[in-house]
């Protein structure tokens, strides 16, 4: 007991980067406790610490698949990713020096976040890629380097490994919101780096790099992800051009019935062509046909003032 608290005080006495990690993800989450109304957490108060939606981050906000990482807002997520990037980034950085550490860092936290954005139209927040990764690092290294030797090296890759099945169990039929996609590429990113300096490293760099390649790429194209097709139209719509809009929005629906964005700017382009026509009809004398328009855009909006209005001022 006391060989493996003398270890931990020698990791921790050794760490820079990984307390101005750790500092940093304190006060975001502490600024984000503050500024909370109540216990409502909307998308503007995330994007404005740092995770932005998945339609802002296909949209130029490339940003927010990095700093993500430090955004926390639930209590236990927090504690869980502070200590795990204490004990986990202390060990590593101690070992591999903190320029290392911190590439190492940016890689995990881009790789997994971006492939948990493809795979799941939402890039999730927190630390537990990033944590996965040096888990997946310092579990591998046990192989290859004694100064990473863990007597309970097997134990714990049950454990670890078992978890991400688990987590995505609990998001489907439990409720979670836990980013599955990204522990499991934060594992096998790890896993890679620690044989970049072994017999097998060429192997380990090509499926580094093709990962990191595959992970940009990734968020600029996405054609099969709903808010990346949401992400498409809104840019499109925004310049006029709606027919094509409109084909992105479809193919968003497809991939998700339920997109908001798809379907609520779908009825944003109905609307405006309903009134177009509404107005010319209404200009010509044309009354009958401008009231079913009238009437077809209160059925999109009930509360459209502008087609309520004109509805009234028709003989």
């Amino acid at each position: 007991m006391r060989e493996i608290y003398n270890a931990l005080l020698k990791n921790l006495s050794a760490a820079r980067l990984t307390y101005l990690l750790t500092l940093t993800s304190i006060v975001i989450f502490l600024a984000i406790k503050y500024s909370m109304d109540d216990t409502i957490i909307s998308d503007e108060l995330l994007m404005r610490f740092g995770a932005p939606t998945a339609i802002e981050i296909y949209n130029f906000h490339y940003w927010g698949i990095v700093s993500n990482s430090f955004v926390h807002y639930e209590i236990g997520h927090f504690i869980l990713n502070t200590i795990g990037l204490l004990l986990l980034g202390s060990y590593v950085e101690r070992r591999i020096g903190t320029i290392h550490f911190l590439f190492f860092g940016l890689i995990s936290s881009t790789i997994s976040s971006a492939f948990q954005l493809a795979f799941s139209d939402d890039a999730g927040i927190g630390l537990s890629g990033v944590n996965y990764a040096l888990f997946g690092f310092i579990f591998t290294k046990t192989f290859i380097d004694i100064r990473f030797r863990i007597l309970t090296k097997n134990v714990a890759l049950v454990t670890m490994l078992l978890f991400i099945p688990f987590c995505e169990y609990m998001n489907r039929f439990g409720g979670w919101n836990v980013a599955s996609i990204a522990l499991f590429f934060g594992f096998a990113v790890g896993a890679l780096v620690a044989f970049i300096k072994s017999a097998h490293y060429k192997i380990a760099k090509s499926c580094l790099i093709s990962l990191l390649i595959l992970s940009v790429l990734s968020v600029f194209y996405t054609p099969w992800s709903a808010q990346w097709n949401c992400a498409k139209g809104i840019s499109l719509h925004e310049n006029g051009e709606t027919e094509k809009a409109k084909k992105y929005y479809l193919k968003a629906i497809y991939f998700d019935a339920k997109s908001i964005c798809a379907n609520d700017n779908l009825k944003i382009i109905k609307v405006d062509e309903l009134s177009g026509k509404a107005f010319a009809a209404h200009n010509r004398g044309d009354y009958i046909k401008a009231r079913y328009f009238y009437e077809e855009i209160l059925k999109i909006d009930a509360e459209n003032s502008w087609a309520i209005n004109n509805l009234k001022r028709l003989p």
